[in-house]
């Protein structure tokens, strides 16, 4: 039985249905065996050609590949029989192993992959000689201790083998709700365990295998042609550094041959910001332009047409080799080669037949494939432009020929690609059309070959190379000025939430309904000249011709309008709900929570921070691209939850663990105030975030008791702290002059009502303290003047302290004890205590009382330094939220204050255990969920 061209097609799709299916779910007897069974069913109903086979045959077909992506998936597990023992009890392993990357060496860390022979206890070498388990690649992370290290671990190949011991750790989960997920990220490599080695004085080096065992074992010829070309790579990029400048050098590295450690993260995140990462990204752009060139080189050379296409079809896979094999240039690669042949034999009749027939080749060799995001946006976008700039083409009202069919091309990828796009990376700019069509033609048909004759010249004499790079470096220059002012339009930024696989199908179904409805009323509307050329808008012949016209039309204007609603959807798809949420973001050793009240107000309460320790001298330590916690977690959380901007901003205090990831927010995400603790911390981080604050035109306003902030008619922020003392900020500190000695504030201190939709204003119990004329005073010492405020959302009342220590809980509870109310309360008494007994806040009758709160956010991570016991029995709380990181080397939580916790009936809750940390408010009620626990429970529940 002979497959036609949409058996092909239809093939790869149900084979994709048959993944997506597994992913979601899977049954012990999806084997392979099984999987086998059902190709040979639908084979057989074929052959038997039964009734209703096609639908049947689809199904079986359907199955096996769910069977198969099942069994792939259940077999992927580790073979090291020590490891998990290990894991489990954090102890030293020797493994030894050959290496199985490049190594990449960032500042005082190299990683690499290690395929592992040997696994044993440390310090044993029998222990670690006993088996010899199946090859297993795990992930290592060296930390390296000196400039010297750092060469050494440069000087390791692939192939070398390697002896060390470390610490055996299984990969970190995602901490956060929708955030990276580095264990499943690292298991769909095949990878299990992370290896973490302290010193190259732990490593022992030997050579790799030498060439005639290579030719006996199939790993290890693949080595030393992988090694070779590590090394053509590493050659390369030297070059190109010597001919380039060191501002394009990694730029065009990235570009030509797929290394990327030298690009600048900025100017990554200029293109990524207007929808052009594919640029950078070696793909199909690259082949297309990479087989251009060299196809003008051969012919003019002058060989025959039979042979340059050989000559090319030989020399793609170098070609892939030497740009890393991503599946992207994978996929582009094979698609060429197999459309050089066709066309070599006269034998090419259907590009998407080939594009199927190489989609589902690498789903079979490597099922992971479909999560991957470059497989997804490649396959898709080929794929729409192969079935969809035909017809759009053909709608489009341009007579120009190469302005319609760019854009064609332009409007046909942005379109596919948008929903993947968006579910990955959460922005779309309404300027990526027009910096699409107006800068790809430039870096595919100029800057792209312009910089590999380049960099060919400089291979053959520097000087030349020098000479061509100077050329390329002059359009270069001048296309990212245009990028970056177009970066600058940041209005025409959009953030969209990450959406369901459903909506995304519904996407591109209305999309081809559309497509498919435009086409019939084209169709409907043309004639046919004597000629045969197609003459436009001439009168439909016959009434049924007409009905089918207005029908059509119909059908385009309804499933436009579904299109339209659909976007509108995705964009918002809260818009109907008023579920309240309160998010402590896992940011590791910090503090940030988002705040969302039922009308859809978004308050963001810090931003975490990395707090780093260098000392003079230790400049080698810094890394070219540092983790940051707010460009790496806390932006890409906010964003992919469809936070459109933040109507308030507050910042407890100016220390680095919660101000630290405040800068990349205020960056990416629009900000309609910014409240702090009216204090200034000198240094050039916090500097930076308040110069930020002030050139984006952000309402700078300073907290203090008495100021009430109103997000909507059920959410109410009452600020307890910092506290007033004679007009003046809580005494207690030096107030000193700014750094240019003149006593005047750094940064103004504005006011702002109604610019939010929240009132912010004095309350009535504090006469008017706050105004404009406040000084801002250096302070150091933050702990002390944090932001202190009274949540009450729904009928809960919530307790948000920063990192105050108990000075300063005992002069909040002095200062509400003598204004004789609690603010929350609306002025009005507190009830006595029933008794007349001494309550345990130690206030005796008569004294005012609160009602209580719902949650308390415990100050300062869980210090030993912070929630007293009288503080405790002044709120109590029913739910505590503790914000630390995993074994912190702080120690925090400190445990007298868990126990204290506990011992007040407390239910507490700790990211650093949990995770991310959800409290959901329904009807006056709270629901608590984690990432690393279980099912949602009410928050007075067990």
């Amino acid at each position: 039985m002979r497959l036609n061209r949409n058996d092909i097609v239809g093939l790869a799709v149900l084979w994709v249905i048959g993944y997506a299916a597994a992913i979601y779910a899977s049954k012990p007897w999806m084997t392979a065996w099984s999987g086998a069974a059902f190709a040979a069913a639908a084979a057989g109903v074929m052959a038997l050609r039964l009734p209703k086979r096609r639908w049947i045959a689809a199904a079986l077909v359907a199955a096996a590949a769910w069977c198969y992506y099942a069994d792939t998936d259940r077999r992927n597990s580790t073979a090291l029989p020590a490891a998990a023992a290990a894991a489990a009890h954090g102890s030293q392993v020797s493994v030894a192993g050959t290496l199985a990357s490049p190594v990449a060496v960032d500042g005082d860390r190299a990683s690499f992959e290690l395929r592992v022979s040997q696994l044993g206890e440390s310090g044993s070498e029998a222990g670690a000689a006993e088996g010899a388990p199946p090859e297993e690649r795990v992930q290592v992370s060296l930390r390296l201790l000196s400039p010297a290290e750092q060469t050494a671990a440069a000087s390791w190949r692939r192939g070398d083998r390697l002896a060390m011991q470390g610490e055996l750790q299984e990969p970190a989960a995602a901490r956060n709700f929708g955030g990276f997920d580095y264990r499943s990220y690292l298991r769909q490599q095949g990878k299990h365990w992370l290896l973490v080695v302290k010193g190259v004085q732990q490593v022992q080096h030997g050579p790799s295998a030498p060439i005639s065992a290579a030719l006996t074992s199939p790993r290890l010829a693949a080595d030393h042609l992988l090694r070779t070309t590590d090394a053509l790579r590493g050659y390369l990029g030297s070059r190109i550094d010597e001919i380039f400048t060191p501002e394009q050098a990694g730029f065009m590295k990235g570009m030509l041959i797929g290394l990327t450690d030298d690009m600048d993260p900025g100017r990554y995140g200029q293109f990524s910001n207007l929808g052009l990462t594919h640029i950078l990204a070696i793909s199909g752009l690259n082949v297309a332009v990479f087989l251009g060139v060299l196809i003008w080189m051969l012919k003019r050379l002058g060989l025959p047409k039979e042979t340059y296409l050989l000559v090319a079809v030989f020399l793609l896979p170098f070609y892939i080799l030497l740009t890393g094999a991503s599946p992207s240039i994978v996929r582009a690669g094979l698609m060429t080669m197999i459309g050089l042949l066709a066309v070599r034999k006269n034998r090419i009749k259907d590009i998407l037949q080939i594009a199927c027939l190489v989609g589902l080749g690498l789903l079979i060799w490597n099922p992971y494939y479909l999560l991957d995001v470059s497989f997804q946006l490649s396959f898709l976008v080929t794929i729409g432009l192969i079935v969809g700039v035909p017809r759009v083409t053909v709608l489009l009202p341009l007579k120009n020929g190469v302005l319609r069919n760019t854009a064609a091309i332009t409007l046909v990828s942005q379109l596919v690609s948008f929903p993947v796009s968006i579910y990955y990376f959460n922005q779309f700019s309404l300027l990526s059309w027009l910096a699409n069509a107006a800068l790809v033609p430039v870096f595919s048909l100029l800057i792209f070959p312009a910089g590999l004759i380049a960099t060919c010249l400089g291979l053959v004499y520097v000087p030349l190379g020098r000479l061509g790079a100077w050329v390329t470096e002059n359009g270069t220059g001048f296309v990212f000025r245009i990028v970056e002012w177009l970066d600058q339009w940041e209005g025409f930024r959009t953030i969209w939430p990450s959406p369901s696989v459903f909506w995304i199908v519904v996407y591109y179904l209305l999309l081809a309904g559309i497509c498919g409805g435009l086409e019939r009323l084209v169709r409907s509307r043309r004639v046919q000249n004597e000629d045969g050329t197609p003459q436009l808008d001439a009168p439909a012949p016959g009434r049924n011709m007409f009905t089918r016209y207005r029908t059509s039309s119909a059908a385009v204007i309804v499933l436009g309008l579904g299109w339209v609603g659909l976007l509108y959807y995705g964009y918002t798809p809260d818009r109907w709900s008023s579920e309240a949420c309160v998010d402590m973001i896992d940011v590791g050793q910090g503090d940030s929570i988002l705040i969302r009240t039922p009308a859809h107000k978004y308050i963001l309460v810090d931003g975490g921070g990395t707090v780093t320790f260098r000392k003079p001298g230790e400049e080698w330590k810094l890394r070219r691209d540092p983790y940051e916690v707010g460009r790496k977690t806390l932006v890409p959380l906010l964003k992919k939850r469809g936070v459109h901007k933040l109507d308030a901003v507050i910042l407890t205090h100016e220390d680095a663990d919660h101000s630290g990831g405040l800068q990349a927010v205020l960056e990416d995400i629009p900000v309609e105030a910014f409240i702090f603790n009216g204090t200034y911390k000198s240094g050039p981080q916090v500097e930076k975030l308040f110069r930020t604050v002030i050139d984006k035109k952000i309402p700078l306003i300073s907290a203090a008791y008495g100021k009430t902030l109103r997000m909507d008619n059920r959410t109410r922020l009452d600020f307890l702290a910092p506290l007033p003392e004679n007009g003046q900020l809580t005494a207690g500190r030096d107030s000193s002059p700014d750094a240019s000695g003149s006593g005047q504030p750094a940064f103004p201190d504005q006011r702002t009502t109604g610019k939010t939709g929240a009132e912010f204003a004095p309350s009535a119990a504090q006469d008017n303290y706050g105004s404009t004329d406040n000084p801002i005073v250096l302070e150091n010492e933050q702990n002390g003047v944090s932001v202190v405020f009274l949540m009450e959302m729904e009928g809960t009342r919530w307790l948000f302290t920063g990192d105050m220590d108990v000075k300063a809980e005992r002069c909040v509870m002095e200062l509400l004890q003598s204004r004789n109310s609690v603010p929350g309360t609306h002025g009005t008494k507190l009830p006595q205590s029933d008794t007349g007994a001494k309550e345990p806040d130690g206030t005796e009758d008569g004294a005012p009382q609160t009602p209580g709160i719902d949650v308390l956010k415990v100050a300062h991570h869980g210090s030993k330094t912070s929630t007293g016991s009288e503080w405790l029995g002044y709120w109590k709380p029913r739910t505590a939220l503790i914000s630390a990181g995993v074994k912190n080397m702080y120690k925090h939580p400190s445990p007298d204050v868990v126990a204290r916790l506990e011992r007040n009936d407390i239910r507490v809750l700790r990211t650093d255990l949990l995770g991310e940390i959800q409290l959901l408010v329904k009807n006056g009620e709270i629901y608590v969920r984690s990432v690393l626990s279980g099912k949602p429970a009410a928050s007075g529940d067990s």
